[in-house]
């Protein structure tokens, strides 16, 4: 276990890190059109977003007891990312479902029919 100067030292690093990841998959996503591109993207980005954070987890607090409650909340979470994001094929806007157990049919921009 890390002591507090040491978390503290490492916090704005993890939150630049994360911040950037954030703010390019954001505008990766956004802005690009290409739905073909996005789908090959997307189980990667997330789980190299969640992997970033189990990282940062590990190396302030190496109990196992946070691990025993993040990995499997950051692999559920990883999951139901990848499960509920869609992309357009005809505009390429990327649609998220509000629910796991259902997912978008059709582009709310462009009304075609959403890639299963």
């Amino acid at each position: 276990m890390m002591n507090q100067n040491s978390v503290q030292q490492v916090f704005p690093v993890f939150l630049v890190i994360w911040a950037l990841l954030g703010g390019s998959g954001a505008a990766f996503f956004f802005f690009n059109r290409n739905a073909a591109l996005k789908r090959k993207v997307l189980p990667f980005f997330v789980v190299l977003a969640g992997l970033l954070f189990l990282g940062f987890i590990f190396y302030t607090d190496a109990s196992t007891e946070s691990l025993y409650l993040a990995v499997p909340m950051v692999t559920l979470i990883t999951f139901l990312n990848i499960r509920t994001i869609r992309f357009c094929d005809a505009c390429g806007r990327t649609e998220r479902s509000q629910s796991p157990f259902s997912l978008p049919k059709f582009c709310s921009k462009c009304g075609a029919a959403m890639k299963q």
